[in-house]
């Protein structure tokens, strides 16, 4: 299992060889989503106790509602990811059954589930201390720290995604990598539709 992490490659040219098995990767997403649902219930519930007590008294729907979000979001992303990818890669001739593909895509939530430790861990250090404004600044190398192993979990998650794309579908390197990349620009272009076009009505308002 620890391939997967240290050498993605070698990890799922081991595994085309096996039956495909989603237990795994269900468990690994289910993990992730675990994990994020805790890690927002109690960032959320931190934030609520700054809250004064009017608005606090709501703050309990708002912290279920968050968690209830982070634990379905994951299973979301996952089968949304798998699906893209899967169509993208027929542009490559790609040769792989879309179960495959989930099973596959599944692997890459592992450095989420870091993440959301890492991230929880560091808002429980940040937020109090950024309540005091002239503690802020001592706060700032944190904050910039923290953005940066998130930014290195994500390509660690790029990273997973291309191999197990390139051995769930049969494609090249390069194929596998344009696939990936191309999902995202799909992913994220079609969540900022929303927002493009309520922009563009109140600007012709």
């Amino acid at each position: 299992m620890t391939n997967v992490l240290t050498n993605p490659d070698r990890f799922f040219a081991e595994l085309s060889a096996k039956d495909t098995k989603l237990m795994t990767p269900f468990a690994i997403v289910l993990v992730s989503a675990i994990v994020a649902a805790i890690s927002a219930a109690m960032m959320m519930d931190v934030m609520a106790s700054s809250l004064p007590k009017d608005a606090a008294a709501f703050a309990g729907i708002d912290v279920a509602i968050g968690a209830i979000r982070e634990l379905v979001m994951p299973f979301i992303w996952w089968l949304l990811c798998a699906g893209v990818v899967y169509a993208v890669s027929t542009f490559f001739d790609g040769d792989g059954s879309f179960k495959r593909t989930f099973e596959f895509v599944g692997y890459s939530f592992i450095p989420s589930i870091i993440g959301s430790v890492i991230g929880l861990a560091g808002f429980m250090v940040v937020f109090p201390n950024e309540l005091l404004s002239e503690s802020f600044q001592q706060m700032y190398p944190l904050i910039l720290a923290l953005a940066i192993i998130y930014l290195l979990l994500m390509l660690w998650s790029v990273s997973i995604w291309i191999f197990a794309v390139k051995h769930a579908r049969n494609l090249s390197t390069k194929h596998a990598v344009i696939t990936v990349l191309a999902m995202f620009f799909l992913i994220w272009g079609i969540a900022l539709i929303p927002h493009i076009t309520h922009t563009g009505y109140i600007g012709g308002i």
